[in-house]
């Protein structure tokens, strides 16, 4: 199984999202954005998994005491480079030191039980949209240039962080789809 954790958003978050991909679309970019069932904050990819036992184990130990906290949007950014876009994503705001110490206190359990990660800071975010490999190094310029415009972009809706989920990632030719193998709710 290909697991990873994550928080989901709310449907009241998800509501706000939409609104925005929806506006996106307008500029007919070549990006393929993602649906709504796919909208999360990853904690910890773990990759290709042959015992999902000690995975939720392990999560619910980093889980620990931390109680729902709520988190929001703040604003569009792009991995690698704002410039030149392969990634499009939405910021997080509201409580990320809670938000911080969960992906922290999950990340080391799972070390102990025998994952690795790669070393990376913490940067909370939602990925909403993957730039099409067919995409003109031109149009990759001129999204830079549109998202750099909404790095301030406002969305009122938040959500309440009341869970963490394992999900499985099923790749198809058609892209993944993401099944819930486990909730644990804070």
């Amino acid at each position: 199984m290909r697991l990873f954790v994550g928080l989901p958003l709310s449907d009241e978050a998800k509501r706000g999202v939409a609104k925005i991909i929806k506006d996106l679309k307008r500029g007919h970019w070549p990006v393929r954005w993602e649906d709504e069932d796919k909208w999360h904050f990853t904690a910890a990819f773990l990759g290709e998994v042959d015992k999902f036992d000690r995975v939720a184990a392990a999560v619910k130990r980093g889980v620990g005491e931390i109680k729902p906290f709520e988190v929001g949007f703040k604003g569009l950014g792009a991995f690698p480079f704002l410039v030149i876009p392969k990634v499009i994503w939405l910021g997080l705001n509201g409580d990320l030191k809670t938000m911080a110490r969960l992906y922290k206190q999950v990340r080391a359990e799972l070390s102990g039980a025998g994952f690795e990660f790669e070393e990376r800071s913490f940067m909370p975010h939602v990925t909403i949209g993957r730039v099409g490999k067919e995409a003109k190094r031109k149009q990759r310029l001129e999204l830079g240039k549109l998202v750099a415009k909404k790095l301030q972009l406002k969305i009122p809706q938040r959500w309440q962080v009341d869970r963490v989920v394992v999900y499985e990632s099923r790749l198809s030719p058609k892209g993944s789809k993401y099944q819930v193998i486990e909730e644990i709710n804070l």
